[in-house]
């Protein structure tokens, strides 16, 4: 059984991509312990749906023949997925927690683990997390729809990194001792 994850949309669309091959996780997540060579599945935020009448509707877990993800990816019960376009913004979405294992689209297998401190963070292991430059590095962002265009790697990373880390000792400011994942999606 696998270990899992969970990606808000912008997160996600980065590990399809293969764009994000590293995270890094405070000591008190469950993933700092992790060992090279396990698999980590992802969780997403998701549209249960089914098809009724030849139209697509959004249903309860329980009804739904497939899910849908932000960027419009269909995956169904029976292991089949293909794409379309991004849902609405007004259906039943469900939480990442709560999406159903048989949902899942993207598998991780950590390659290497490795201790360091937060703000030790190199502008390669910036773009290894999944930030992105623009105009040539003079500005900087995260994958949509994650918001912001940032002057340097270093502030994006913090930016993100605070809005989900809001635990005294956690931030940015703090330098907290973390865990460095390396991930190859499978």
């Amino acid at each position: 059984m696998p270990i899992f994850t969970l990606a808000d949309p912008g997160i996600a669309s980065a590990l399809v991509s293969g764009r994000r091959t590293q995270m890094r996780v405070t000591l008190s997540s469950p993933l700092a312990r992790i060992a090279p060579g396990t698999p980590i599945r992802v969780q997403e935020a998701c549209i249960p749906a089914r098809r009724k009448g030849g139209l697509i509707h959004s249903t309860s877990l329980q009804q739904a023949e497939f899910v849908i993800f932000a960027d419009g990816w269909r995956q169904y019960r029976d292991g089949n997925s293909e794409s379309g376009p991004r849902p609405r913004y007004d259906h039943l979405w469900i939480p990442a927690m709560r999406m159903p294992r048989w949902a899942a689209r993207t598998f991780l297998h950590v390659e290497w683990t490795r201790a360091s401190h937060l703000r030790q963070i190199t502008r390669a292991e910036l773009r290894a997390e999944g930030i992105t430059p623009l105009m040539g590095g003079l500005w900087w962002r995260w994958p949509r729809p994650i918001p912001g265009v940032f002057r340097n790697p270093q502030a994006a990373f913090a930016w993100l990194w605070n809005l989900y880390h809001s635990l005294p000792g956690e931030g940015w400011e703090d330098d907290p001792a973390v865990i460095a994942i390396g991930v190859q999606r499978r």
